[in-house]
């Protein structure tokens, strides 16, 4: 047999596309960077695969639960006057539950996102000149992610990697472009940015995006779990009244085993029940004092019988409780 190695440094820092036909391992790609964040075991196979820790793998999620997440950034002048800047949602669309999971992860401090266009909300995407001149701006509530990757890396510092095989117009915002050939990553960064300059994309200049204000939950709220559930990778089910409702976790494609989910259950329960937690200010106060302990004591913080848990990240965490569909804020 013979072996080839093939090296490539993705650096920080902007937005990364991957490109390439179908079948040529742009998807394969980027599954194995959203699972670089875990360490491996020397001669696993995949010790070499490295990916910043907090790097976080998004998608649409069409009838998730949204609380009080300002969107207003790429969803606004909603029919009936609906609020965007505090957006509830028991059923959201595919791309306000996008844009609610992107606003939800810079406010845990995300700093690397991950998309891939084939699990994307299209309209959440980009709009092309075709349809910008058939349907105005005044009458389309949603500005594209096309139109805002660059000012959430100058403002937020977001860095984003995402993967496009019909949507060249992201070579205009692109710092740089990998081509997959045979699985194969090629930069053509130099030949994507000479197409880009000849055929440029329409992008319009937006309002500034405002830092959303930061979310304090209230633990009560998460009651239900302490009565019987059943967990599996999916999610949790739990009682409510005479009805079983699943925390639905499906969507979550960097949770890896049951026992992560097994965490996240004793996790809710724990913080209905003890006091200490309901001091923290935000919710990304309270996931980080939950971290502490964590870190301090181990997982015998959150449950003495720990054998059976594994620790997911504080990303994970945040998006099970942004999913609960009784989550309940408190105010600052």
């Amino acid at each position: 047999k013979q072996w080839y190695q093939r090296r490539v440094a993705i650096t920080a820092g902007g937005c990364t596309l991957i490109t390439g036909g179908g079948f040529h391992g742009k998807t394969t790609l980027l599954s194995a960077l959203k699972m670089g964040v875990y360490s491996k075991i020397p001669g696993d196979g995949r010790e070499y695969l490295v990916t910043t820790s907090t790097a976080t793998k998004i998608r649409a999620e069409d009838g998730r639960s949204i609380t009080g997440v300002d969107i207003s950034c790429f969803i606004s002048n909603l029919p009936q006057n609906k609020d965007t800047t505090v957006f509830c949602s028991e059923d959201a669309s595919g791309s306000t539950s996008q844009a609610a999971a992107i606003m939800e992860y810079i406010e845990l401090g995300g700093s690397c996102l991950m998309i891939d266009e084939d699990t994307a909300a299209t309209n959440f995407m980009i709009r092309d000149n075709k349809i910008q001149l058939l349907l105005p701006a005044s009458k389309e509530p949603i500005k594209p992610f096309l139109y805002r990757v660059r000012e959430l890396y100058q403002k937020f510092g977001l860095s984003t990697l995402v993967v496009v095989g019909g949507a060249g117009d992201y070579f205009d915002v692109a710092d740089r472009v990998l081509l997959m050939d045979s699985y194969l990553a090629v930069d053509v960064t130099d030949k994507a940015k000479e197409i880009a300059a000849a055929h440029p994309a329409s992008i319009p200049q937006l309002e500034p995006i405002v830092t959303p204000k930061a979310r304090a939950i209230e633990p009560r709220c998460f009651s239900a779990f302490a009565g019987k559930v059943k967990v599996d990778l999916a999610g949790i089910s739990y009682s409510v009244g005479e009805t079983m409702t699943k925390l639905d976790l499906s969507a979550l494609e960097q949770l890896v085993e049951t026992g992560q989910v097994r965490f996240i259950h004793e996790v809710l329960r724990k913080l209905s029940t003890d006091a200490k937690y309901s001091r923290s200010s935000t919710l990304k106060d309270l996931l980080t004092a939950l971290e502490t302990d964590i870190n301090k004591s181990g997982l015998g913080c959150v449950k003495e019988q720990s054998d059976w848990l594994s620790r997911p990240r504080l990303f994970e965490l945040g998006a099970a409780i942004n999913r609960y569909r009784n989550l309940s804020l408190r105010r600052q």
